[in-house]
């Protein structure tokens, strides 16, 4: 609670966040203590999201060990087809419980564990659902495929995995906003991701990032949006790792480092100016402008069952509406649409029916949806979807 108020206090006064009241609530779905169970089910998926990136981190880290890294899905596989832990993975799991590097990410991460058991419980666990979503979704095809993943999402642990190639979707979408006759000033980012564990690619060579509200803020003023004097971001997560790293990022040495990855000519593009018009680039580095990397602060919420009591010209909800059904989406998308002015924009990636459908009855119609390719070698698409919220 210190740490929470502490944060909301680094704030402008007008940047508050309050509970939402039952009579809030949709009509279609209003319902008693629903509110509460959702803050309690909020908690243990925040709470299994932590213990997901301490797994992937236990089986991928050259940190701690010399043992061969385990790609988490061939060891969900591993785990499922013979009942038990595979002798690799506890291998892993027991060093990482008995070693004692200094490095800040593996510390806190060991500091959540009180046992070799409950570091086993917890593999299993992740394993479990991981096996799901890569394994047995792959009995299916198609659209059932992809209805059965975005079930397993809508109760999986709360992640914060985010990567650089994430970014460009929102700067696609970005870019078919007409051009504003008052620029965009006040900005809501919701889930701004930090990269503390994925379950692939873990790479340790820098410290943890957040990509999203720095490249934000970067195309914003890049696509003419957006000045960086009157600039502002506000960044709102349930976990408070990532609000404590986006606070504190101002008075750091405020770099990034853009690692690379080949694609097409419009992706190229953008990665070669990324970092140019709100801080610095050399190399692979980004150096984001004091003043911008200031004017960018996170709070803690819960877009579920929180409002906020600010307004904003322009939301972004990347990788967030996932891990939400079709219920808990209507939450969403009125305390979005309450959080934006009228005229005011919304950005996300998820293409289901039932946004549609909310977002017509809340006032928030989509007025262009599309597909990006992020990654030409994989063919890897992502949804762009903006809406409007009505005059």
């Amino acid at each position: 609670m210190m740490l929470a108020a502490l944060l909301l206090s680094a704030l402008p006064a007008t940047a508050q966040v309050r509970p939402m009241r039952t009579d809030e609530i949709p009509e279609p779905i209003r319902r008693e203590g629903w509110l509460s169970e959702i803050n309690a089910a909020t908690a243990q998926r925040l709470r299994d999201g932590e213990w997901d990136h301490v797994i992937f981190y236990a089986l991928q880290s050259q940190r701690f060990t010399t043992l061969a890294p385990i790609e988490p899905a061939r060891s969900a596989k591993a785990f499922h087809d013979s009942s038990a832990i595979p002798p690799d993975a506890a291998k892993r799991l027991e060093a990482f419980f008995d070693a004692k590097p200094q490095a800040e990410r593996y510390q806190r991460m060991r500091r959540m564990v009180q046992s070799l058991a409950q570091l086993r419980t917890e593999y299993q666990r992740a394993m479990s659902f991981l096996y799901e979503k890569e394994w047995a979704s792959r009995a299916r095809q198609g659209a059932s495929r992809r209805d059965f993943i975005a079930t397993l999402y809508q109760t999986r642990g709360h992640s914060t995995d985010t990567e650089l190639r994430a970014t460009y979707g929102v700067h696609i979408g970005l870019s078919l906003l007409p051009t504003p006759e008052k620029k965009i000033r006040r900005v809501l980012l919701i889930g701004p991701g930090l990269d503390w564990a994925p379950r692939t690619a873990l790479k340790e060579d820098t410290p943890p990032q957040s990509y999203q509200p720095y490249a934000l803020a970067d195309s914003l003023i890049r696509l003419g949006l957006a000045t960086p004097d009157s600039l502002t971001i506000d960044c709102i997560d349930i976990n408070p790792r990532v609000i404590e790293h986006i606070n504190a990022f101002a008075a750091s040495p405020r770099r990034l480092s853009l690692l690379y990855a080949h694609g097409d000519a419009d992706w190229n593009s953008y990665f070669d100016k990324l970092g140019d018009t709100a801080g610095r680039r050399e190399g692979a580095i980004y150096t984001v402008h004091k003043a911008i990397a200031e004017n960018i602060r996170a709070l803690r919420m819960n877009l579920l069952t929180e409002r906020l009591t600010e307004t904003y010209d322009l939301a972004i909800a990347t990788n967030v509406l996932l891990y939400f059904n079709d219920n808990e989406l209507g939450l969403a998308f009125a305390n979005i649409a309450l959080a934006l002015k009228p005229g005011g924009y919304l950005f996300h990636n998820d293409l289901r029916p039932a946004i549609e459908q909310w977002a017509q009855s809340l006032q928030l119609p989509a007025i262009h949806a599309r597909t990006v390719r992020l990654d030409p070698s994989r063919e890897l698409y992502d949804g762009v979807v903006l809406h409007q919220r009505s005059e």
